[in-house]
């Protein structure tokens, strides 16, 4: 099993936060929002500057790129509970 988060934010910003979370998995850089427009998950205009920001999902693919779990938040600041992301995760 792998895990990654996927941030339109630099990479040295993400790599501080994964240090601080002292995260065990992977941060990929999404700058130019290529991969979030790809899965429809960006919201126009909806950053502080009306600029187009991601919308925070959390996604549970299993290995033949099949999508097994997703939740999609209305607010950025809340996140599903890792309890059961880990259990989406495990069913795979």
């Amino acid at each position: 099993m792998q895990i990654l988060a996927i941030s339109p934010d630099p990479n040295e910003r993400s790599q501080g936060l994964a240090e601080k979370l002292r995260a065990r998995y992977r941060f990929l850089a999404d700058r130019d929002l290529a991969v979030t427009r790809r899965y429809g998950l960006v919201q126009p205009r909806g950053g502080p500057s009306g600029q187009d920001v991601p919308i925070p999902t959390t996604v549970v693919i299993d290995r033949r790129g099949i999508v097994r779990w997703l939740r999609v938040a209305d607010n950025y600041q809340v996140r599903p509970d890792p309890v059961d992301v880990a259990r989406a995760a495990r069913g795979l």
